[in-house]
């Protein structure tokens, strides 16, 4: 019999055998069970949710995020579960019988000239020529692991490289402008400096910051480059000499805005990420109060408002159609998905993503 899920916090979540387990090692029954739990309990998502991110902070390293919310005992317990875990998952070395390993010798040496010749014909990666190319000398990290690897860099910024990634700068770090070069997925917090700008190369394109956290995903055999903003604002664009001079041919993004640029079309699309989470403002800005969405016959608009002040996403409607309307219901547990359908629904309308804003399509009081 399974706990009652519902009444269970983040810490409760990260406190359970069968959420740890699917985490680490997810199952066709576990995904089966929690896909059905979620959709059974709506209410439940945003804590579901927040555990997951927690169990990803820890698993990339993030303990300092971690123990915002959770006792440095619990942290270390799911450490230690992880590292297990990890252990226990480790593919075993494949052992050949003796007798196979002459015509493996021989298969061997007639595969050789053809894979030099298929090695040769391969375009050298986008981050080896780019590491190749500075004249200074060279820091690099590589994460090897099944996890996230916490690596700092000199002027205080943090990169988190996932498994199978690797990050360089030239060193001394920083003397003009702050620069990177990634192969793979990394999250990065960077320290704000308005004088030095923080750049990330990542295959054919840059990702220009003066301080904020965001993630870039740029492996060399991927179509796609994905850039996605927590905090702060970043500039994307294409790296090529041409239209360096014309930096409006890359994108701006805010908080829970991604961008997808297609390597082959060399076209940047915007969107809005999956999960929008709630804004964390700098403590230097004026303070913006999260709204509590308990509404009573509250103004649409009103809504409309406090849902863009808090995951600061624009919404656009027809606020001569919706100026009328009124909205009571409880959202206070609901992902922003469901808080627009609600909404939506309320005065019958859909929504779409598009060009990372919602717009609200149709809807009236009659």
């Amino acid at each position: 019999m399974h706990p009652a899920y519902d009444t269970f916090t983040a810490t409760d979540f990260l406190l359970d055998d069968a959420f740890v387990d699917h985490q680490l090692v997810p199952t066709p029954q576990s995904t089966a069970f929690w896909a059905d739990w979620l959709e059974t309990y709506p209410q439940g998502q945003t804590t579901w949710y927040q555990a997951v991110t927690l169990m990803r902070a820890i698993e990339q390293g993030l303990y300092g995020y971690a123990q915002t919310q959770l006792s440095e005992e619990t942290v270390r317990q799911l450490l230690g579960r992880i590292q297990q875990t990890n252990a226990r998952h480790k593919p075993a070395p494949v052992v050949r019988p003796l007798h196979r390993v002459w015509w493996l010798a021989a298969a061997s040496l007639v595969l050789v000239s053809g894979i030099g010749l298929w090695l040769y014909k391969q375009p050298v990666p986008v981050y080896e020529q780019q590491r190749a190319a500075l004249n200074e000398s060279v820091r690099e990290y590589t994460n090897d692991t099944r996890t996230g690897k916490r690596v700092g860099l000199p002027d205080g910024s943090v990169v988190v490289l996932a498994p199978e990634s690797r990050v360089s700068y030239a060193h001394p770090f920083g003397q003009k402008n702050r620069t990177v070069y990634l192969s793979g997925e990394a999250t990065f917090a960077v320290t704000k400096n308005a004088a030095r700008p923080f750049l990330v190369y990542a295959n054919e394109i840059v990702t220009k910051v003066l301080g904020t956290r965001f993630i870039v995903r740029a492996f060399a055999g991927e179509d796609s480059v994905q850039v996605q903003v927590q905090s702060g604002q970043v500039a994307v664009y294409h790296d090529q000499p041409a239209l360096m001079a014309n930096k409006q041919q890359g994108v701006m993004l805010l908080p829970n805005q991604q961008v997808v640029f297609n390597r082959q079309s060399d076209q940047f699309t915007k969107q809005i990420v999956a999960l929008p989470q709630i804004v964390v403002r700098p403590a230097s800005h004026e303070r913006v109060t999260t709204p509590s969405f308990i509404y009573t016959d509250t103004p649409i608009p009103q809504v409309i408002q406090e849902l863009e002040l808090a995951y600061g996403i624009d919404i656009r409607y027809d606020k001569e159609a919706l100026a009328n309307c009124q909205l009571t219901s409880s959202m206070v547990n609901e992902p922003f998905a469901n808080k627009l359908r609600i909404v939506c629904a309320t005065v019958g309308a859909t929504f779409d993503r598009i060009d990372g804003q919602i717009i609200i399509n149709g809807g009236s009081c009659q």
